[in-house]
């Protein structure tokens, strides 16, 4: 998932959160037991998929609504109300007229999904969602047996840049540009520690689960936050 700085900004004047509260206090309620999506269910957003298999989205993946994606990542990962709402809004693409999505539509190239994924291949290489076990274990790699940090991921964030071009992939405009630096944060901030063990990063990304730690973790995960998450890794980027 992704936001742009318009949908930010629009986000902090939405006040219509009734039905966004319903459904966080029907989510209080649910089981919460992890149980993997089937593959054919997927979408491209790990965190997505994360959050269908723990429960917090319907577990087949299929007729979610915006209020009940902006509540998930509220209560499962105490998100600020400005940032859920912004996560969810970019997939008003891919909303039916009944106002729902299953997580195959985000696979939808350019709205959730798009080329020069960490752990992805791109849309033109035929298989947009699903993890590459090689390209997961070069992000670890990068980190050199250490955590996960801006400045790792910052020479992730390159390599990848390097095989995109290699491979003959086009360069992102600025707008996917500025989706791809919140995108490659991404993690770190919902982890809200700061720095990873590569066993946590893996299990995430292979499992499709948060761990306890980050749901019993109650800090707060701002825009603030992300935004500035993404420009310490910028930086880093110049000098890795």
């Amino acid at each position: 998932m992704y936001f742009t700085v318009f949908n930010a900004v629009k986000s902090i004047f939405n006040f219509d959160t009734k039905e966004r509260e319903a459904e966080a206090a029907r989510i209080r309620t649910e089981d919460h037991s992890y149980v993997r999506l089937n593959v054919a269910d997927r979408g491209p957003c790990p965190g997505l998929n994360a959050l269908a298999n723990q429960g917090y989205l319907p577990r087949d993946g299929k007729n979610i609504t915006l209020a009940r994606t902006e509540a998930a990542l509220m209560v499962a990962l105490h998100m600020s109300g400005t940032v859920a709402h912004s996560l969810a809004n970019t997939l008003k693409p891919v909303v039916r007229k009944d106002g729902t999505f299953d997580l195959v539509d985000a696979r939808k190239h350019n709205v959730v999904e798009h080329d020069r994924s960490l752990t992805r291949l791109d849309f033109r290489q035929g298989d947009n969602y699903s993890l590459q076990p090689a390209m997961l274990e070069a992000l670890l790699e990068d980190a050199e047996g250490g955590p996960i940090t801006l400045k790792t991921m910052a020479k992730t964030h390159n390599r990848r840049k390097k095989e995109h071009k290699q491979s003959g992939g086009q360069p992102l405009g600025l707008r996917l540009w500025f989706v791809d630096m919140l995108i490659t944060v991404g993690f770190i901030n919902t982890e809200a520690t700061g720095h990873p063990l590569p066993e946590q990063v893996a299990q995430f990304y292979n499992e499709e689960r948060f761990q306890d730690y980050i749901l019993d973790n109650p800090t707060q995960r701002t825009l603030r936050g992300l935004v500035s998450k993404a420009v310490v890794l910028w930086w880093h980027s110049f000098w890795v």
